[in-house]
């Protein structure tokens, strides 16, 4: 081999940005920024870096806009948004380095319960109230900008998966009406955008759809926004659909003043709904009209004596019944006959369990243990773990996110359901029999990371 040969072959080295951040892999582009996985080699830790787009280099607004957004996103701090951790410019690029995040959004998940879609949407709220604090801009407020990054977490960020046909819908299918017009937009605009958000959690779809951004805006001008009744008839929730309805008015007045105040009474909602929010009960069955009483006899004088058959009751006659011949004969005949066919069943199984056992036999290198094949300790549907780029999926001794954890079984494991779901901290949790350090062991994990085979 040739030295040319061998510079060849030999992998580039891997980019490292200011001597410290080793960059991975891209992740995608946003309107800004191209993001990267990186790796801190200081602090010996994942982070994303957000490099600003090459193409936009010459645009020098756009250029000032970036390094704006990245200020002051280090001036908001909220558990549901990215902790900005440096910034700072390599060959006229600026850049920016945040944690590391990664899961599913919940456009992908789909429709949440009540509880967990509740839980969710407070989070995310509270994100957009404390950029509305510290008066720095929020992400744009879609289903697919909240990530799922852990059992009852969700961050807010721009996902920088979507393109940039995607991200034209996706700003029109929660822009307020008065952007849709071409006036400006305060506060009550995120919390419009915030109420579409929520109905969607609950129904699984966005409320205005298409493929046509400039048809989608339109249609917040001229088109109701559907109540939860509307679009979940099994769903009784009257305070939620009271605060849906204000939150998503037309008129920019009728809205909470902002993202703070929505929080506000999403929490006073919550305290209360466990009476107000139930699903609806099935009407009860029409019960079949009984047939009118008899009429009572008339009271007989009191001087006449009353009759012998109401005084005492005569009992009734016993009339011994004969046994019949035919009848025993027959009965004889009958379990002879079966059994004769329980000998010939047992004989055709015996002979079907050796054949199935030369052919296990035979097949012994696809077989599957028994914990999970359901033989050891009853039966239930096998699931798998679908958790992205996440470590693992913590398996807990119960449910609920105080509860400790006995296990972390990786992406793409199969599980056996037992149980459940079971709601707790507002997470839906099912009960599993998993493979944990070669041993099957039984615990609970979030629904939400599994899915059926």
């Amino acid at each position: 081999m040739t030295r040319d040969n061998m510079t060849s072959a030999t992998p580039p080295p891997t980019p490292v940005l200011q001597g410290r951040y080793r960059i991975e892999e891209r992740l995608g582009a946003g309107r800004l920024a191209v993001v990267y996985r990186a790796h801190d080699e200081r602090l010996q830790r994942q982070v994303l870096v957000h490099m600003f787009r090459r193409d936009l280099m010459d645009q020098e607004p756009l250029r000032q806009r970036f390094v704006g957004e990245a200020q002051s996103s280090a001036r908001r701090a909220h558990a549901s948004l990215l902790d900005v951790f440096d910034t700072g410019e390599v060959g006229g690029r600026p850049y920016m380095i945040t944690e590391y995040v990664a899961g599913r959004t919940l456009r992908e998940i789909g429709a949440l319960s009540l509880e967990e879609a509740l839980l969710y949407f407070r989070q995310i709220v509270g994100a957009v109230a404390a950029c509305q604090a510290a008066g720095v801009p929020h992400p744009p407020i879609s289903s697919a900008n909240v990530i799922l990054v852990g059992e009852g977490h969700v961050e807010l960020l721009e996902n920088w998966c979507t393109s940039p046909a995607e991200r034209a819908v996706e700003l029109a299918a929660y822009r307020p009406p008065e952007r849709a017009s071409g006036t400006t937009s305060g506060p009550t605009g995120a919390v419009y955008a915030l109420g579409l958000l929520l109905v969607e959690m609950l129904i699984g779809r966005r409320v205005f759809d298409g493929t046509d951004p400039r048809a989608i805006a339109e249609r917040h001008l001229t088109a109701e926004v559907p109540s939860l009744t509307q679009v979940q008839p099994l769903m009784y929730a009257p305070s939620l659909d009271r605060l849906l309805r204000l939150a998503t008015a037309r008129d920019p007045s009728r809205r909470p003043a902002d993202a703070a105040a929505l929080g506000q009474a999403l929490d006073e909602l919550r305290r209360t709904y466990a009476g107000d929010t139930q699903p609806l009960a099935a009407p009860p069955p029409r019960s079949r009209p009984q047939p009118a009483a008899p009429p009572s006899p008339a009271p007989l004088p009191a001087s006449s004596p009353a009759p012998a058959e109401e005084q005492r009751p005569a009992a009734p006659r016993v009339v011994p019944v004969q046994p019949d011949p035919s009848r025993r004969r027959s009965l004889t005949g009958l379990t002879v006959m079966v059994v004769l066919f329980l000998a010939v069943s047992c004989a055709a199984y015996s002979f079907a369990s050796g054949a199935a056992g030369q052919i296990s036999a035979g097949a012994s290198a696809i077989s599957l243990p028994d914990w999970l094949t359901g033989v050891v300790g009853g039966e239930g549907e096998v699931l798998v773990v679908s958790i992205g780029d996440i470590e693992g999926l913590n398996l807990r001794d119960r449910p609920g996110l105080q509860s400790n954890v006995i296990g972390l079984l990786p992406n793409g494991a199969r599980v056996r359901k037992l149980g459940g779901p079971e709601t707790a901290d507002g997470v839906s949790w099912v009960r599993v029999r998993a493979e944990v350090d070669g041993r099957a062991t039984e615990g609970w994990v979030s629904a939400t990371f599994v899915r059926p085979e």
